[in-house]
């Protein structure tokens, strides 16, 4: 059988069938392994899709954390907006789009339940939190730590016990260099 690159969309729609049919991810990764041949690549895919089980008990946290990142993007273009209207400068609002755009993009990666962005947005918060610490002061500064301490818990939180095997660094091999996913 001749092995190709792997293709994520139906890499992914593969182990969420055979997931449906409860094949273990090591079945999965075996015969997706079988076709492509970046192996790391297709572990690292088997392991940050979430199962249904998981994906059913932990809704409330990813829609709670969904929630708490949009409401950093309606603060952000809510400072923007005001911004502009008190500079008097329309293209201002220009920036109400661009300010939040990481925020989106986690936003958007969440919703997808993608297992990999979890603990890079926990990180991410955690610089921005102690970025935020030096320029704000007041309410704003113990709302955004609030805010910031929220997002980061559930994001890794939600890493670990959604995609409890997703370990980018730590994978253990056989001795035939296969990956073991337990």
């Amino acid at each position: 059988m001749n092995k190709k690159s792997l293709d994520r969309k139906a890499a992914k729609q593969f182990i969420l069938d055979n997931r449906a049919i409860s094949k273990t991810d090591q079945e999965i990764y075996n015969e997706l392994s079988q076709q492509y041949y970046d192996k790391k690549a297709i572990a690292l895919l088997v392991t940050s899709t979430v199962t249904m089980e998981n994906k059913k008990k932990y809704k409330i946290y990813n829609n709670g954390l969904i929630g708490l990142i949009g409401i950093t993007v309606l603060f952000k273009i809510f400072i923007i907006v005001n911004l502009a209207l008190v500079v008097n400068q329309v293209w201002y609002l220009l920036l109400a789009f661009l300010v939040p755009i990481f925020n989106i993009y986690f936003l958007y990666e969440i919703a997808k339940y993608n297992g990999s962005i979890y603990r890079i947005l926990g990180i991410w918060v955690i610089g921005f939190s102690l970025q935020s610490i030096n320029k704000v002061e007041g309410t704003n500064l113990i709302v955004n730590l609030i805010l910031c301490i929220l997002i980061a818990g559930l994001a890794f939180y939600l890493d670990r016990n959604m995609f409890p095997n997703y370990s980018p660094n730590n994978f253990k091999k056989d001795s035939n260099g296969e990956y073991i996913l337990s």
